[in-house]
């Protein structure tokens, strides 16, 4: 999208003395300040406009006369970090300025914003003519900013990285639950084809000729490992699927009723000790359910929205009903539900539901990650939104809101 950017006319230009609100410019003198207005051109910039990116060579620095601003970083990887805001009276851009290399943050307007742009050739022969004082305090102003940043930008460098790393362990744990669940379920199936084969061995071991009971016998015992093999086969399939799902980050197009509903049957397998019913209603038409996205991050959003119903809805050991539900929002979007009959969400801890660490249920082994997983995933991975409803003592609804085809 074009970005317009607005020039302020020269008429329009702030007094002088609304640069000495700037600790830039707060020992220079109202002549200085006034041969540095003059220089200046002033631009003004709707909400959500970018100012610098990223990359890109300053050769300006900008002070904010009205709005805000919001200052973003990637890393190596590419992921974008909020490093903070600014709002009237601050500066953007000085230390680029004069070191006169590529900026290393992106700035975007948070609001309609008027900035004062000082070009970097007039900073410069600005400060050649000033006395050594002044000079010796601008820089005094330009390490002080330095610091403040430096710490501001490691702090939430290091702060991404705990939070990605505790992140990853909560998925590990959830992998490992339903590797525990499915190892059960599969003992069931084990049993019986054991029992099977020891009737078919001793019939068989019989020397006598063969009656009609004893054929219908091995017969049974022929159809049981039939039906129990296809049963191991069937679990062990559909957990490779996830499994592999998980392991790699593949766009790729889908049944996604299909998967929704590998991924619920594996779940509740673990969910049985609990007494937790999932019902899996799938109001997908046939053409509707090819879906072009990435079946780990949904299976893992699942994962973490049944566990959380199992730890937090219903009284331990009781258990209750879940309905998972997948239809069309519009012609474009998807909604997938998760909704109990259980304890559900007080207003209070709605408004913090989806935050890092914010947990009910510490002394029940919450870490308070799993829903905050659920978010990332719903509006990073799969470009969507996710919603709740709840009442006390009537239940909780997540709703989730994502395209039909996730763009790369």
């Amino acid at each position: 999208m074009l970005e317009i950017i607005t020039m302020v006319k020269k008429e329009n230009l702030p007094n002088p003395s609304v640069l000495k609100d700037f600790p830039f410019f707060a020992s220079f003198s109202l002549e200085q300040l006034q041969g540095i207005v003059g220089a200046s051109r002033g631009i003004s910039l709707k909400a959500n406009q970018i100012v610098f990116r990223q990359g890109e060579c300053a050769d300006a620095m900008y002070l904010i006369l009205e709005g805000g601003v919001k200052i973003e970083g990637d890393d190596s990887a590419g992921a974008v970090y909020m490093l903070g805001e600014m709002g009237r009276g601050q500066v953007l851009g000085d230390l680029s300025l004069l070191r006169h290399e590529p900026s290393r943050v992106t700035v975007t307007t948070t609001m309609d914003s008027d900035l004062l742009v000082l070009d970097r050739e007039m900073i410069l022969d600005m400060m050649r003519s000033i006395d050594s004082e002044l000079v010796l305090n601008i820089f005094f102003v330009l390490n002080e900013q330095t610091r403040a940043a430096t710490e501001r930008g490691f702090k939430e460098v290091m702060s991404r990285r705990i939070l990605a790393s505790q992140m990853e362990a909560e998925k590990q744990r959830a992998l490992t639950q339903m590797v525990a669940g499915v190892a059960h379920e599969i003992n069931t199936p084990l049993g019986i084809i054991n029992t099977a084969v020891n009737i078919m061995a001793r019939e068989l071991a019989s020397p006598e000729e063969v009656t009609a009971q004893r054929a219908a016998d091995i017969a049974e015992s022929l159809e049981l490992m039939h039906l129990n093999v296809d049963r191991a086969d069937h679990l062990v399939r559909d957990f490779k699927k996830i499994l592999v799902s998980q392991l790699k980050d593949v766009r790729e197009q889908f049944d996604i009723s299909e998967a929704i509903e590998e991924t619920v049957g594996l779940v509740l397998v673990s969910l049985k000790r609990s007494q937790v019913q999932v019902k899996y209603h799938d109001e997908l038409d046939l053409g509707q359910k090819k879906w072009v996205g990435y079946r780990g991050f949904l299976s893992q959003i699942l994962i973490n929205l049944l566990t959380n119903v199992e730890r937090y809805a219903y009284p331990k050991g009781k258990g209750g009903i879940v309905d998972v539900t997948i239809c069309l929002e519009d012609d474009n979007h998807y909604r997938l539900t998760v909704k109990d009959y259980g304890r559900g969400i007080s207003e209070e801890s709605q408004a913090r539901i989806f935050e890092p660490f914010f947990t009910t249920g510490r002394s029940i082994g919450g870490t308070g990650l799993g829903l905050a997983i659920v978010q990332n995933l719903v509006t990073k991975a799969l470009i969507g939104e996710v919603r709740l409803k709840s009442e006390v003592g009537k239940g909780a609804e997540f709703i989730i809101i994502f395209p039909r085809v996730v763009l790369e």
